[in-house]
């Protein structure tokens, strides 16, 4: 990794403005991290040389100018290949969709970033329409762990998370529809966040409807913070979005535990974790203590949440399978195929019980979080596995779901919440916690994420190249 990749973006705008760095010397330096890296962790689906460096040299015009279009002017992006990005198609990780498509428009998010003068890099690998929690699918083949290449990132937004983790890339967009940006944050030790639903406006819908949300992954708390600040400006091709703010996700840096209130969830029979996540979580509320904080252990109302949530999950891959050409539908994911089955088999009266149910679960876990400053849970039960697998091996999982099991809950009650990472296993792998807040009160859960991640030494994978080769498919 190149020492300039790993720069954040608040020290990338500070050189920018120095003139001790110009965005193209650091987009030069990124593009060769991902020439390097990406052949053994295959973060990255394609990646656009050439608009990279002339968008660099833009940014390089206007900074030297003294009139950048904003602090992110300069900063390199990555976008999960779920999400429309001009010049490139969206391939979803699927060999079954279409490539022809409306290549001439960009999803709100990367609008607005490059409304920002951010450096579109390429597009990052995802699961095949991120239906699953690994990020392997039949178009790329397998995205791999940074800190051990033989591991998975998690998914479905793996790619972009293994890209922040390594330095390929200082903002990355993913989506999460049942934790799909809080599992690769916790599995390789990055910031991942999901605001409140609507807050990041979203275009064209996530085949899970309201489960669907657009997050940033980044290396540090800010520059998480800075990026929700642009991605969550306005868009009116979203009408789910919420009405434009004034929020400015870093105006509580200086934010103190001294005296906050916090719900410790460490699970229950159904959400059983490994010793050494446990730990980890402990710790890290017995430093929250130290700091001035008060922990109490509290039981979240999770029984229904599994079957509320599969009864969202499968109805959407069903309609999302029924979307393609009936003669390539034989060419999508076995489990995506399974899961669109079972979609099928439910009854409208069964569908939309789930959604009264879902109702009454969000305003459960929405009065549970009034009664704190936020929720603290571990982000995952367990640490990262081997690739090529959706669970660890000799473990009782029978779906992906069930080690996801902190997660979706809170894609279900649309509340903001957050993973950062808290330390290493003996093993030497990243451990996350996840920080839930109330609706609408994102800018406090990156507040206490920030805070938290003061607590606590932040470490960076060590990569090695030689330990793994991309495992591909034909495009």
């Amino acid at each position: 990794m190149s020492e300039l990749s790993l720069l954040s973006a608040g020290e990338l705008a500070e050189r920018y403005r120095s003139k001790q760095l110009s965005p193209v010397e650091l987009v030069k330096a990124t593009l060769a991290s991902i020439d390097a890296l990406n052949p053994s962790l295959n973060a990255f689906r394609v990646v656009d040389h050439e608009a990279a460096m002339a968008a660099a040299r833009e940014s390089e015009k206007r900074w030297l100018k003294g009139e950048p279009l904003s602090e992110a002017d300069g900063v390199p992006f990555g976008v999960k290949d779920l999400l429309l990005a001009r010049g490139h198609t969206t391939r979803f990780g699927s060999r079954a969709r279409l490539p022809d498509q409306d290549t001439t428009v960009d999803a709100p998010a990367v609008a607005r970033l490059r409304e920002s003068g951010a450096v579109f890099l390429g597009k990052t690998t995802t699961s095949e329409f991120g239906w699953k929690g690994t990020c392997d699918s039949p178009l790329t083949g397998i995205t791999r762990n940074p800190w051990n290449t033989s591991l998975t990132p998690g998914g479905s937004s793996g790619g972009a998370a293994a890209a922040a983790a390594a330095g390929m890339g200082v903002f990355q967009i993913g989506t999460d529809g049942g934790g799909s940006v809080r599992i690769p944050a916790s599995f390789t030790g990055v910031f991942g966040m999901k605001a409140t639903f609507g807050r990041v406006p979203a275009w064209p819908a996530g085949p899970m409807m309201t489960l669907s949300n657009v997050g940033v992954i980044t290396r540090t708390v800010d520059d998480g913070a800075r990026m929700l600040n642009i991605v969550s400006q306005p868009d009116p091709r979203d009408w789910h979005a919420l009405p434009p703010s004034d929020l400015d996700f870093l105006s509580n840096a200086g934010e103190q535990l001294t005296g906050k209130k916090f719900g410790l969830f460490l699970g229950d029979a159904r959400t059983a974790i490994d010793g050494e996540v446990e730990r980890a979580v402990r710790g890290l509320a017995r430093l929250i203590e130290d700091a001035g904080g008060v922990v109490e252990e509290v039981c979240l109302p999770l029984d229904d949440a599994l079957d509320i949530f599969v009864k969202h999950w499968y109805a959407g891959a069903q309609h999302l399978v029924s979307q393609l050409p009936q003669d390539r539908r034989g060419l999508v994911d076995k489990g995506l195929a399974d899961a669109a089955h079972s979609g099928a088999q439910l009854s409208i009266d069964a569908y939309y019980g789930a959604t009264f149910a879902r109702q009454r679960f969000g305003e459960k876990l929405q009065a549970l979080t009034q009664r704190y400053d936020a929720l603290i849970t571990p982000t995952l039960p367990i640490v990262a596995f081997e690739v090529g697998r959706e669970w660890p091996e000799g473990r009782d999982y029978q779906s992906w779901f069930e080690w996801a099991c902190f997660l979706y809950p809170f894609n279900l009650s649309r509340q903001p919440a957050a993973s950062v990472p808290i330390g290493l296993s003996t093993e030497g792998l990243p451990i996350g916690a996840q920080i839930i807040g109330s609706l609408y009160k994102d800018a406090y859960v990156i507040a206490i994420a920030r805070a938290i991640e003061q607590l606590v030494p932040q470490v960076s994978p060590s990569i090695r190249t030689d330990t793994a080769k991309q495992t591909s498919y034909a495009d």
